[in-house]
């Protein structure tokens, strides 16, 4: 009776009406908008210029939270392959203590209202840091119109999350302003081309039968997902973690290699739930091939306890390719995990609930703005 229900259930990922009636806030035309705003985000960034000092920074800080945040990570991850820049990302309020004048603090927040972005952004100032923001308004917007400060303004209207395009592609632009370019123009445009027809193969009006993304979504419902990656795909694994945490309201897992070999390995000696859990490899062409033996262990250790287990091999030439065709499948995958557990996907209630108590309590936008209105 269990597998009828789960195969009627599974059944609905081929009735787009259905599928509609469930996404009420059309999340789907918004995972379908990744390849179109990621070729906005090129043109939008070719208006960015920065000053000539900025050249002279030891480091690039990125400051953002959820959504506005996973870009950086991104930009971590594919800078760290080809250039000697430092690069950090910042999920907090507080900046570490090296951060100085020779550092370009990069304040990213899609709503240009998130709190702990705007703590950093004012204490980036305070220390008189080289600084820049991406946001479509905001606080942030206001602060850098007054401070003049160098802001990147992206269009509004989706959520942070499938704003990923508008917030990592400038950081891309942001290092070849000062020096250190990661990608060219005509990678950027293959990367489009690239994601723009994959894309098509993914959305809902494409059948189970060859759709991987309602393949993959298919094997992972009503399991715990436990989601590795790799090299310049590391935080491809937390991407779709967080887009399965947000999207379908469940939880999942994940995890890097071959830090994973040092510890989470020894949970794979005695499996609890074994018949809850899928495994999810995103795989990378450029792994180093020392790691690719340990997968091959890790992946016959896994099969052999009976757990369900799936490998994602990325589409692409480069290492961007790689990152961005596994993003948009993950992408839609959260998405059909949603449909199946009958979600909207695009509502976050207790993320707003948890904001609006918070700034209830703490009142922190009036106290930026009263520090914006003394400072400058």
């Amino acid at each position: 009776m269990k597998s009828e229900t789960r195969s009627n259930s599974i059944s609905t990922l081929d009735n787009v009406e259905a599928i509609r009636m469930i996404d009420k806030e059309n999340m789907g035309r918004m995972i379908s908008s990744f390849p179109s705003l990621l070729k906005e985000a090129v043109t939008l960034s070719r208006g960015l210029a920065l000053p000539r000092d900025y050249r002279n920074v030891k480091e690039i800080i990125v400051c953002g939270m959820g959504g506005s945040a996973i870009g950086g990570d991104l930009f971590k991850d594919l800078s760290q392959s080809i250039t000697p820049l430092r690069v950090s990302v910042i999920r907090d309020y507080d900046l570490p203590n090296h951060v100085d004048g020779n550092s370009l603090v990069v304040a990213v927040s899609y709503s240009g209202n998130t709190e702990e972005t705007l703590e950093a952004f004012k204490q980036a100032y305070e220390r008189g840091s080289r600084m820049v923001a991406v946001a479509s308004n905001g606080l942030l917007e206001k602060a850098c119109s007054k401070l003049k400060i160098p802001f990147l303004g992206v269009p509004s209207g989706y959520t942070p999350r499938s704003a990923l395009p508008l917030l990592f592609i400038p950081l891309l632009k942001i290092a070849e302003e000062i020096g250190f370019p990661v990608v060219g123009e005509g990678e950027l445009a293959e990367a489009h081309r690239l994601v723009e027809e994959y894309n098509h193969g993914l959305t809902p009006e494409n059948p189970l039968s060859r759709n991987p993304a309602k393949q993959l979504a298919a094997r992972l419902h009503e399991k715990l997902p436990i989601i590795y990656s790799m090299g310049h795909l590391k935080s491809v694994a937390l991407r779709y973690k967080d887009q399965i945490n947000e999207n379908a309201k469940m939880r999942a897992m994940c995890d890097q290699l071959p830090e994973a070999n040092h510890n989470e390995v020894e949970a794979w000696e005695k499996i609890d739930f074994k018949e809850l859990l899928h495994v999810v490899f995103i795989d990378s062409r450029f792994k180093n091939p020392y790691l690719a033996e340990s997968i091959n262990q890790l992946v016959s250790t896994i099969e052999k306890e009976g757990v369900g287990l799936s490998m994602v091999k990325p589409l692409g030439e480069t290492m961007l390719e790689e990152m961005l065709s596994a993003i948009i499948l993950g992408d839609w995958v959260s998405y059909y995990l949603a449909i199946l557990r009958g979600v909207d996907p695009a509502p976050v209630r207790l993320i707003s609930e948890l904001k609006m108590k918070h700034d209830e309590k703490t009142r922190y936008f009036e106290k930026f703005e009263e520090w914006l209105y003394k400072s400058g």
